[in-house]
């Protein structure tokens, strides 16, 4: 296993090429990139590092009711998988929010199977894996699709493919009230990437609003105050037991910290800090 980051915030301020010297100064072995081109690709590499996975684009509009637009999204897509490749990335991360969240998850889910077919095929004419993330989105709705155990069985039940799998994110399922562990377990053969972000989860917020989200304040950014996104060590997840069970289930990537986390957040000395802190906590354990 190895250790990378998704690029936070104001780090996209820096010159991309002095960002990836900085990552490997520290001891990072990897980026998850949005666009890979050949400029970011000789970057990363200029810098002995990996590209850990790109981004892919056009996933909204796979879940629009209009079918134009499920097209355009299948060909935005099936292009960047296209380009990826070419540039030797292996793994691409998704997240599959509709742009109608209140049609609910089970009516977009339908718009997706429809949707969904040609990218997967053109990721596996390509042999790029897609690695989905489970983050449920935003109150009221949260209208993510494969956000939880019961969707990834029904999501891998219409598409068995070994190119569409998972990036499995702990803190995302602590948010929620799932067993990390479990899921962890259950789908360990579909994981091809995963991040470290952890979950703090404030009592005291929970008696005062319960999960309702607070009447008279804006929660901090990263969470509805009752709880929050934090770095790796700082919330509930056990990260040794996670590192362990990875190994276990046969997964040898790279574990990407994602920095969201208001402690270490809008400016570029307290996000460097963060991402300090995450590696070496993670390092206790990645092998």
């Amino acid at each position: 296993m190895k250790i990378g980051l998704r690029i936070p915030g104001k780090a996209r301020d820096l010159a991309f090429q002095d960002f990836c010297h900085w990552c490997a100064s520290v001891g990072f072995q990897a980026v998850d990139v949005g666009r890979v081109t050949a400029e970011v690709a000789q970057a990363i590499e200029a810098a002995g590092l990996g590209v850990s996975t790109a981004d892919l684009p056009g996933t909204g509009d796979l879940l629009s009711p209009d079918p134009a637009k499920r097209e355009a999204g299948t060909q935005v897509a099936a292009e960047a998988i296209r380009q990826a490749a070419e540039h030797g990335v292996g793994t691409m991360f998704c997240v599959f929010v509709p742009p109608d969240g209140a049609r609910g998850r089970a009516a977009n889910f339908e718009f997706w199977k429809e949707a969904f077919p040609p990218v997967l095929r053109c990721a596996e004419e390509q042999n790029v894996r897609l690695a989905m993330e489970g983050w449920p989105g935003g109150s009221p709705h949260y209208p993510a699709l494969g956000c939880t155990p019961e969707m990834w069985r029904a999501m891998f039940r219409e598409f068995p493919s070994p190119y569409f799998g998972l990036n499995y994110d702990p803190s995302h399922l602590v948010r929620i009230g799932v067993d990390y562990l479990r899921a962890l377990v259950e789908f360990g053969d579909r994981i091809f990437h995963a991040h470290g972000k952890d979950t703090e989860i404030n009592q005291e917020a929970l008696y005062l609003h319960g999960n309702l989200g607070p009447t008279f304040q804006r929660p901090r950014a990263f969470g509805e105050d009752w709880w929050r996104y934090c770095i790796p060590g700082d919330g509930l997840v056990d990260w040794a037991k996670v590192v362990a069970r990875l190994s276990e289930v046969g997964f040898d990537g790279i574990i990407s910290v994602e920095l969201e986390d208001a402690r270490y957040h809008q400016t570029w000395e307290l996000e460097s800090e963060g991402l300090i802190r995450s590696r070496k906590y993670l390092a206790r354990f990645v092998r």
